[in-house]
């Protein structure tokens, strides 16, 4: 008869398991492919999502039909999933790699009918993400303040080559009030040394982050770690 402690652990162990054999049956694009399509089949999508990710990271820098076709994935399952906004997001990804394959034109129209895009565009506050290649995101959240303002929550990510192994390279943490009309803003009270200005220019669901690169103005986050570039809502 297994003690207390021992049912404890037993779930951990059959999980500890079950993602090694998940890893050993998707070391290549190929097996991750058929590892998240059967996934997918049985409606298990978030493990589809997972398994799609890996299939990315395997061919991010390869062929360009197996890109397309990865990130295709990711923007069904995510759509089957019901999470309209993160395949905008990873659609998006596809469209900055210049991919235009029968695959992404049908899914960039049922991306389109599917995403309440007015809703999604109608207030700052929601979630953002930043694209850093191997499937890792930047992530940027907009709240209100409770004082008919907003608070900026950015929660920046360097992925690295080995981010399967090791996690993201360097992440970092920045935080602030937003001042402006919602359009243009510009982060105040944060942790930053004067002169380190942050400024968000927001149209629709997109937004764009603009920061100044100097001594000290990097400091909230480890190497090559940045808050700026182009940011989409996928979330309220």
């Amino acid at each position: 008869m297994l003690i207390r402690s021992e049912l404890l652990l037993l779930p951990l162990l059959l999980g500890l398991a079950g993602a090694v054999q998940a890893t050993e049956e998707c070391a290549t694009a190929v097996q991750c492919n058929q590892v998240g399509s059967a996934a997918y089949q049985d409606g298990r999508f978030e493990q589809a999502i997972e398994a799609f990710e890996r299939q990315l990271r395997r061919v991010e820098e390869g062929d360009t039909a197996q890109l397309e076709l990865a990130l295709n994935n990711l923007i069904l399952a995510n759509l089957r999933a019901g999470d309209a906004g993160m395949a905008r997001a990873w659609l998006g990804v596809a469209l900055d790699n210049n991919l235009s394959g029968s695959s992404t034109r049908l899914h960039l129209r049922k991306v389109a009918e599917t995403l309440n895009y007015p809703a999604l565009s109608a207030s700052p506050v929601g979630r953002y993400l930043r694209y850093g290649g191997q499937a890792v995101w930047s992530e940027l959240l907009i709240s209100e303040d409770g004082n008919g303002g907003y608070h900026a929550s950015f929660s920046p990510v360097r992925a690295g080559a080995r981010v399967e192994e090791y996690g993201p390279a360097a992440i970092g943490e920045l935080d602030g009030k937003l001042v402006g009309d919602g359009v243009q803003m510009r982060l105040e009270d944060a942790s930053l040394d004067s002169g380190c200005a942050v400024q968000l220019l927001r149209e629709g669901i997109e937004l764009r982050v603009q920061e100044v690169f100097a001594e000290g103005c990097q400091d909230y986050g480890g190497m090559g770690i940045s808050v700026g570039g182009r940011y989409i809502k996928v979330s309220r």
